[in-house]
């Protein structure tokens, strides 16, 4: 992004005036304002001075898109620089392993921060739709990122798969010891719901609800096959 003048004899067609540049998204623009009716080539001449604010008027348009551009990309795309498996779609956010002060692996969501010290989100204590749900807010905090475009991201998290392939890939290409066990937080609400859709399956086929008058919920469906299996297995 420039503005340049070319006094007489400056630019090798002759031209005399203001040269706009910008150069983003693989496109290169660029657009001439000529001062050559100026009387004088400086700003105590009208027409220089209105071919002038031409070009800085084009040029703050220009840098808009340009930025506006930026913005897209940033909430959309991996930074150039994401190493395998740890992009999540947006600049800023990855998947990460690291070790703990006693030494042990944890897997958890890297936000960038402005100190350069990443803040992590791990999911010891909270599911794994909890903490991309975090993580998204404090990015979106420290970058200043639309409303909207929290919901977009917030409604595609990875899948919880891009650890498993994340552990993979350090352990054969960079020869870390991650331990399989530091992805059973990460799959713990994914297992949860396999569970419970399981006992819901289960209570539809004993039909326990037949008999009553109001059929129960479905998820006290699932805990009266739960409770029914435990006292049967009991027995």
């Amino acid at each position: 992004m420039a503005i340049r003048y070319y006094a007489p004899g400056e630019h090798g067609s002759g031209f005399v005036g203001f040269r706009v540049t910008v150069a983003f998204n693989k496109d290169y623009r660029q657009e001439y304002f000529s001062t050559t009716k100026a009387k004088v080539q400086d700003e105590s001449d009208p027409f220089f001075r209105y071919e002038k604010i031409k070009a800085e008027m084009k040029e703050a348009e220009w840098q808009a898109d340009s930025l506006l551009y930026q913005y897209q990309v940033f909430v959309s795309q991996n930074h150039p620089t994401t190493k395998p498996y740890r992009g999540v779609g947006v600049h800023g956010i990855t998947c990460t392993f690291f070790k703990d002060r006693r030494g042990s692996w944890k897997a958890a969501f890297s936000v960038k921060q402005p100190s350069g010290l990443p803040k992590r989100i791990t999911f010891l204590n909270q599911a794994f739709s909890d903490a991309w749900r975090k993580s998204v807010a404090e990015w979106g905090k420290q970058n200043e990122i639309l409303e909207e475009d929290i919901e977009k991201v917030t409604n595609n998290p990875p899948l919880p798969d891009q650890f498993k392939h994340l552990r993979r890939h350090l352990n054969e290409e960079h020869g870390y010891d991650i331990p399989v066990e530091a992805l059973s937080p990460v799959f713990a609400e994914q297992r949860g719901e396999i569970a419970r859709k399981r006992a819901l399956e289960k209570a539809e086929k004993m039909k326990l609800s037949e008999g009553l008058m109001r059929p129960p919920a479905k998820d006290m469906e699932a805990e009266m096959t739960s409770w029914f299996e435990s006292e049967t297995s009991n027995a």
